[in-house]
């Protein structure tokens, strides 16, 4: 028995392969500096051999060589595009992390997160890893691949064209909601030393003798870490907005595609 391909089928499964591709590279979970570039491209392949044998994806039309280049650099930009919001999206929980151990005294304790190549502080980092793991372990990495799935319903293959002003006008949105969210995360943190604060400046005025800077930094590491112990709990469903948030946001990404 003889197996035929065409062309334009093996082009086609081309182009889904180097979105896929440039998804897997920035995309939240698959980016990570522990999975080497072997494994990201196994996995790359492996998630394009599914789409392109469960979808009928249409055929590329161009005219030449760089009609065909030109589609396989849009393809990546979209992939590449796609994976990187859903990266930020996802680290709004690093931000939150650091905003908390600002306030209760640990912004100094740093260590350094490979994933990121930077240095984030101890709560962040125990954030984004509790994060990853919840994810992995309730599988919601299956909704990160389905935003890729989606995006090829969305935009089909060979039929890009880029909206700037939509675009714009919606990242600056994101922006906002970006650090609202962040501090809405760490908001019981910021409610709690601000109470602290109230009760340590009446108790300073009643009592002028007392250190009450020496005093008030323990209380607040340990009044902070009190409260981070009870909203370590709502880890899972923030794991599950946030989620649910990448996903909005890269279907808004697509629409101006």
């Amino acid at each position: 028995m003889e197996f035929k391909i065409s062309t334009l089928t093996l082009e086609a499964f081309l182009l889904v392969l180097v979105r896929t591709g440039g998804f897997i590279v920035t995309a939240p979970l698959f980016s990570h500096k522990s999975i080497n570039t072997r494994l990201r491209i196994l996995i790359a392949g492996c998630i394009a051999i599914t789409l392109f044998a469960s979808v009928d994806f249409p055929l590329p039309e161009y005219d030449t060589v760089f009609g065909y280049t030109v589609l396989v650099v849009k393809e990546l930009l979209i992939g590449l595009s796609l994976g990187f919001v859903s990266s930020v999206v996802m680290a709004i929980i690093v931000m939150a992390g650091e905003f908390i151990d600002r306030e209760i005294g640990f912004s100094m304790a740093t260590t350094f997160d490979p994933s990121m190549g930077t240095m984030v502080t101890i709560t962040a980092e125990l954030y984004d890893k509790m994060l990853y793991l919840i994810i992995l372990v309730t599988n919601l990495h299956f909704y990160i691949l389905r935003a890729l799935a989606q995006s090829f319903d969305v935009v089909p293959l060979g039929h890009v064209n880029i909206n700037y002003g939509f675009l714009f006008t919606e990242i600056l949105s994101f922006m906002g909601q970006y650090f609202s969210i962040g501090f809405r995360i760490a908001m019981p943190i910021f409610l709690s030393t601000i109470i602290l604060n109230v009760i340590l400046g009446v108790i300073s005025k009643s009592s002028p003798q007392m250190n009450m800077f020496a005093i008030g930094m323990q209380l607040k590491v340990l009044g902070g870490l009190l409260m981070f112990s009870i909203i370590v709990l709502f880890i899972p469903n923030i794991a599950n907005y946030l989620v649910e948030k990448m996903n909005d946001v890269v279907m808004t990404v697509l629409g101006g595609l």
